[in-house]
C-alpha cells in the first residue's frame, strides 16, 4: 500500500485537518464575529494549524462582499492570525474571484479554496482552464497556495485530473492542491495516482482514511466542527465505523442546518441554529432528535 510522500507541496504539512467552519449569524442575519472567532479559536487550540472560512458548511455562497470583506480584520481582533485561515472564494466572474484572492493573499492568508465558476452548466476542461488562468493572472504575481475545490453537485463543474495537470504545469507556483468533495472514490483514487505530491484533501469523511492510506494529506471537513478527534483519527489513516453512522444521521436532514443544530446542542447555544436564506433552520424538536441520535453514535455530550 503506498505511503504518504515525504515531500511535496509545503501545504501538505500545514493542513492535515482543517475544519470547514460553520458560520454563526446574529438575529439580524449578520455574521456573529465573536461567536465565529471563539469557535475557530477552540478548534485551533485543539491542535488544528488552520481553519477554513466561508466554505460550503460555512454558507459562503450566501455571504456577500461587504459581509465577508471584514474576515481577516475581525478574526485577527478575535485572536486568529491571517496565516491560520484559508478562505473559500467563489466566482462566477473571474474578476470578482481575483479581487477576493488578491485581498486574501495581501492579508497573509494560509491559502485559498477556489470554487470553480457556477451557473454555467458543465463547463469543459478548456473553459475551466481559461477561467482559472484569468483568476490567477488578475490576482497578480503573488498568487499562491490555491486549492482547487471539486464539488460538482453544487458548482456544476468537475475538477478532473487533466485540468489539475494543465493548471499545475502552467502555474507551478500557484497550485497547492485539490479539495475533493465529489464523493466518487474512483475519481479520488485517480487524483491521488497522478497528483499525490500535491495537497489532496478529502471532503467526504467516509473516504478519508482510505484516501490517506493512498497518499492524501488530510481533509477540510464539516464534521470536524463537531468532533475533530474522530476526524483526526481518519486523517491518521485509521478507519472508524462511527463516521458512516454519523454521516448517515446528518445527511438524513439538510446537511448544513444539521451541522449547525448539532453545534447548538454541543455548545448549548441555540444561536447556532440560525442559517442564511435560502437554507432552512432545523426546528427545535428536530434538532433535539438529531442530537440524541448523534449521542448514541458518538458518545460526545450532546444536548438532548
Amino acid at each position: 500500500m503506498p505511503t504518504q510522500p515525504e515531500s511535496g507541496h509545503p501545504m501538505r504539512q500545514l493542513i492535515g485537518l482543517s475544519a470547514a467552519l460553520a458560520t454563526p449569524f446574529d438575529e439580524a442575519g449578520d455574521i456573529d464575529w465573536p461567536r465565529f472567532a471563539a469557535h475557530a479559536n477552540g478548534l485551533l487550540d485543539g491542535g488544528m494549524n488552520v481553519v477554513t472560512a466561508f466554505g460550503t458548511t460555512g454558507e459562503g455562497a450566501s455571504i456577500g462582499t461587504r459581509s465577508r470583506a471584514a474576515l481577516f480584520e475581525r478574526m485577527e481582533a478575535g485572536g486568529i492570525a491571517p496565516a491560520q485561515l484559508v478562505e473559500c472564494i467563489y466566482g462566477p466572474a473571474s474578476d470578482d474571484a481575483a479581487w477576493f484572492a488578491r485581498r486574501a493573499l495581501e492579508a497573509g492568508c494560509a491559502g485559498i479554496l477556489l470554487c470553480p465558476p457556477f451557473y454555467f452548466p458543465a463547463p469543459d476542461v478548456d473553459g475551466l482552464f481559461r477561467w482559472y488562468a484569468e483568476v490567477f493572472e488578475k490576482a497578480g504575481g503573488a498568487c499562491r497556495d490555491i486549492l482547487l475545490y471539486n464539488i460538482p453537485d453544487l458548482s456544476g463543474a468537475c475538477i478532473e485530473v487533466e485540468l489539475v495537470t494543465r493548471l499545475r504545469t502552467a502555474f507551478p507556483e500557484v497550485i497547492a492542491g485539490v479539495k475533493d468533495s465529489g464523493g466518487e472514490w474512483d475519481a479520488t483514487a485517480a487524483l491521488l495516482t497522478e497528483h499525490r505530491d500535491l495537497t489532496i484533501l478529502v471532503g467526504h469523511e467516509n473516504h478519508l482514511a482510505q484516501a490517506v492510506q493512498l497518499g492524501a494529506s488530510g481533509a477540510i471537513s464539516g464534521i470536524a466542527n463537531l468532533d475533530p478527534d474522530l476526524v483526526g483519527g481518519l486523517v491518521a489513516g485509521k478507519p472508524d465505523p462511527r463516521i458512516d453512522a454519523l454521516l448517515a444521521e446528518i445527511l438524513s436532514r439538510p446537511v448544513v442546518p444539521a451541522i449547525k443544530a448539532a453545534l447548538a446542542g454541543l455548545k448549548k447555544d441555540d444561536a447556532w441554529l440560525r442559517t442564511r436564506a435560502p437554507l432552512p433552520s432545523l426546528s427545535g424538536q428536530d434538532a433535539k432528535g438529531l442530537c440524541r441520535a448523534l449521542a448514541r453514535i458518538d458518545g460526545l455530550p450532546w444536548a438532548s
